[in-house]
């Protein structure tokens, strides 16, 4: 089947972006909208992962290939927040927030088996 010449614009739009796989999401690194390039300077036009804003920036995508690793980051952060009594309530409260995130994304992963964005 041919595409319509609009339809094969937007295919081709898209696969000019580069791609960067990552190990919670992948990235189609765009700086003008890119979330981490708005606390840092990128390097080279790449993302800054470190960053760890991937659950709010728009060029983040998440698929079924990222849940095991979304799940294992989500299970290290309650297991670090079950066994926090001596911790500030700050950091109680970030790590709260952080399992939170985690459910989140997992959750939309599993609505109707669509990749989330």
């Amino acid at each position: 089947m041919v595409a319509s010449p609009a339809r094969l614009r937007t295919m081709l739009r898209h696969l000019t972006k580069v791609l960067h796989p990552g190990v919670l999401n992948d990235c189609f690194f765009q700086p003008g909208v890119a979330v981490c390039a708005k606390r840092a300077k990128p390097l080279g036009g790449r993302p800054l992962p470190m960053i760890n804003m991937c659950s709010v920036c728009p060029n983040a995508r998440r698929t079924a290939v990222h849940l095991p690793r979304l799940r294992l980051a989500r299970d290290h952060a309650q297991e670090t927040l079950d066994g926090s009594a001596e911790l500030p309530p700050l950091q109680q409260l970030a790590l709260t927030n952080h399992v939170n995130d985690f459910d989140q994304l997992i959750a939309e992963l599993h609505e109707d088996g669509a990749p989330c964005a």
